[in-house]
């Protein structure tokens, strides 16, 4: 009976385990937790939770800009139009990027991965993140 009760919390770790995407063209790595496609969070919010995730021992996580967000779309996909290394993704909604619009203080760009489409919203919306952070040589 220890033995299958061991068994279940070595299996429970082993299954709850957070993922991280190493994209070595951009020498960018990726959370990639179901926190990306559960949890819708302001714009402002999103830059400090990223600013504060400890994920595989790394701390140095951040909210990405527009340009690494729409690196890591798939224009020949939909639905998600995302490359398929990711496991978590809410294809319908707007990713939080740290990339302002330059003619609105309260804006910041965004992408849905629905179909890979760029767009604009107020920083007070919920939407949801996604961490990075660059790979170290």
């Amino acid at each position: 009976m220890r033995f299958i009760l061991f068994f279940s919390i070595i299996l429970t770790f082993t299954v709850a385990e957070t993922t991280m995407i190493k994209d070595s063209k951009t020498n960018l790595m990726w959370e990639d937790t179901q926190h990306v496609q559960e949890t819708k969070i302001t714009q402002p919010r999103a830059v400090k939770y990223c600013s504060e995730l400890k994920l595989g021992n790394f701390t140095d996580w951040r909210l990405p800009t527009i340009h690494e967000l729409l690196g890591i779309v798939d224009y020949k996909r939909i639905n998600p139009a995302l490359i398929g290394e990711f496991s978590y993704i809410e294809k319908e909604s707007f990713y939080w990027s740290k990339t302002s619009v330059a003619d609105a203080d309260d804006e910041f760009w965004g992408v849905n991965f629905k179909r890979g489409a760029s767009s604009k919203a107020s920083e007070y919306y919920d939407r949801y993140a996604r961490c990075v952070r660059s790979l170290t040589k």
